[in-house]
């Protein structure tokens, strides 16, 4: 599973948010697609959210519109 090869059943995503340069973000990239996540990311930051094994999570669901 990678960004270029994505999961074909996973239609959401519970993940906890990691430093930038993690390969974790990878994971979720392949699962929610680099715009979601990317734009994700920003508003954690952006709204102080923690990071690692004690930190805040999110539910990221694919654009169905």
């Amino acid at each position: 599973m990678t960004p270029g090869d994505p999961p074909r059943v996973v239609t959401g995503l519970v993940t906890g948010w990691h430093d930038p340069a993690a390969s974790h973000l990878l994971l979720v990239e392949a699962v929610a697609g680099r715009e979601l996540t990317q734009s994700a990311y920003d508003a954690a930051v952006a709204g102080g959210y923690l990071w690692h094994e004690f930190g805040d999570a999110a539910l990221l669901l694919p654009d169905v519109g």
